[in-house]
């Protein structure tokens, strides 16, 4: 029998067989890497050319179809024993048992221009393959990079400490050596003192300790007395002055007011000297260069400390907030106004270390740190304050919602302690998604008779759909409304009439249903007939009479 191939139309067996034309064993490896075939997945056969003293080609089966075979050529497989070109067929046909019985191998290769070709022996790729000798190498990875993200999912300022905060309040100004314009010395300041403690505990005007005020020594001692206060009083008209024509100049000679008496009392040292007492506008720390003892203005406190007040104003208005906030803190000793003024002028961290170092006032510092988007430093003191809710507001805004979803919880549970149904349902149905939860916290509120009213009401509201709310209305009072109960259910539903919707009739014969179950034990309760027909006046005619009979 003559076995043939002619063309054929289509293909009638699978293409389970590639040919790889050539002879070189690197073109073939190359070949099979490109079409994606690793070595111990198919079996390969070497085609000797029609002489048979030469090689024409590599022969591949696969299990299946290779998708995409580039340059090389599709084979046909017929019944695992015969592969055949691509569009073939075999002359004549014949089953299986005859095509095996006429192949003398199990496997055989049938391609013009080559010829019948037995496949008995697989090539054995490690004995052409040279593994090269492998070399360990140190790999250093590199710094893994930032990645940018796509979408921002929260944005938050992190914060320096308070103290460190305010260390940064320096405004830079030059520094200078203190500087003395005609001040009183040492030995004037110790007279004036001591010129004051005698005044201060002597008798008459006229007399002083024994001495006739007329005497010498007296006018004497009076006259130098003036002559310093008049020169310790001048330092005062200069700072004054000063504060007007030049504030930033003049602040370095400023005097802190203390009206607990800190500044105004007396001391060894009481007369003011014109020394420059303020290096810098440090808010931080008390930077004296000189003049540290107490000072002691008299009834010009009053004056001085008005003028501090038109200072800082004046400061504000020209936007120098520091300055600003440096007389209020450092000279006033307002520490509320301090802090104030640097919170209006977005300086949030600065503000917070003030009110909390200085006001002790942690609900205003945590708000500064909120508004400078400082979360996490805002979350702290909300912890200290317990304020839960806030706190899972603003794990929310730093995209944490695990730790969020606690603390609402925690929330929801003092609430409830409380009796505070409706506020922990709020807290459920808005912030953690979970109206179920809030549903039945509130039909709590309406057993217990904790605001039962606004309970329920909020209730039927949470119903969107106004088939699903009805038959909520139905279950509610079936299940849930006691005979005690019903007067109050009554005026619920009295609410959802007065809403004018599909559910007006359902709702309206539902409340002659409970009116008339409620006339027995109390009459009056008809009038409530009213409220769901305002317009009859037949029937308003008809509870009048009821009510006179």
């Amino acid at each position: 029998m003559e076995l043939r191939i002619r063309h054929y139309s289509k293909n009638k067996w699978p293409l389970h067989g590639v040919l790889i034309r050539g002879n070189s064993i690197g073109s073939w490896l190359h070949e099979l890497s490109v079409m994606g075939i690793a070595l111990g997945d198919a079996d390969a056969y070497i085609v000797p050319a029609e002489s048979g003293y030469s090689i024409a080609a590599c022969l591949i089966l696969t299990k299946s179809k290779v998708p995409d075979i580039g340059k090389n050529e599709y084979l046909q497989v017929v019944d695992e024993l015969l592969v055949i070109p691509e569009r073939a067929d075999i002359f004549p046909t014949l089953l299986h048992d005859e095509l095996q019985q006429l192949l003398v191998s199990s496997k055989c290769l049938l391609y013009p221009g080559i010829g019948l070709v037995p496949l008995i022996e697989t090539i054995n790729w490690a004995a052409y393959i040279q593994v090269p000798q492998m070399i360990n190498h140190r790999i250093q990875l590199p710094v893994p990079g930032i990645m940018v993200p796509r979408r921002i999912k929260s944005f938050q300022v992190f914060s320096l400490a308070p103290e460190e905060a305010l260390e940064q309040l320096e405004l830079s100004f030059p520094k200078r050596e203190g500087e003395n314009l005609n001040p009183l010395n040492l030995l004037e300041k110790l007279r004036l003192q001591a010129y004051r403690l005698l005044l201060k505990n002597s008798g008459p005007a006229d007399q002083i300790s024994g001495v006739n005020a007329d005497s010498d020594l007296i006018k004497k001692i009076r006259r130098d007395f003036e002559n310093l206060e008049s020169r310790n009083q001048n330092q005062i008209d200069r700072l004054v002055n000063m504060l007007k024509s030049d504030p930033a100049e003049a602040l370095k000679y400023a005097i802190p007011l203390d009206e607990a008496g800190n500044s105004r009392g007396e001391s060894l040292s009481g007369g003011m000297d014109w020394t420059k007492r303020w290096l810098d506008f440090s808010l931080s720390r008390s930077a004296h260069a000189a003049g540290s003892g107490s000072v002691n203005i008299g009834e010009r406190f009053y004056e001085l400390q008005s003028q501090y007040i038109q200072t800082a104003q004046a400061l504000i208005k020209q936007q120098q907030f520091q300055k600003a906030a440096f007389v209020y803190l450092k000279l006033l000793k307002d520490y509320n106004k301090a802090a104030k003024t640097l919170e209006d002028a977005g300086l949030y961290s600065e503000a917070a270390a003030i009110y909390l170092n200085y006001g002790s006032d942690k609900i205003k510092g945590a708000k500064c740190y909120e508004q400078g988007r400082m979360y996490l430093e805002a979350i702290e003191i909300y912890k200290e304050l317990k304020e839960h809710e806030k706190i899972g507001d603003l794990y929310l805004l730093i995209n944490k919602p695990e730790e969020a979803m606690h603390y609402f919880q925690k929330t929801v549970e003092e609430y409830t302690v409380k009796h505070q149904y409706i506020k922990a349902s709020i807290i459920c149905k808005n912030k953690m998604q979970d109206m179920e939860s809030g549903q039945a916290l509130l039909l709590e509120g309406w057993r217990a008779d904790r605001d039962a009213f606004n309970c329920l009401n909020n209730y039927f509201n949470n119903v969107g759909e106004l088939s699903q709310r009805q038959r909520e209305i139905s279950r509610i009072y079936k299940n849930e409304v006691e005979p005690g109960d019903q007067e109050l259910f009554l005026k619920v539903i009295q609410h959802e009439f007065g809403k004018q919707n599909e559910l007006s009739g359902f709702i309206r014969d539902l409340a002659y249903r409970i009116i008339a179950e409620r006339i027995p034990k109390n009459p009056e309760i008809v009038s409530e007939l009213i409220k769901f027909n305002k317009k009859d006046q037949e029937l308003i005619k008809d509870i009048i009479r009821f009510n006179a009979g």
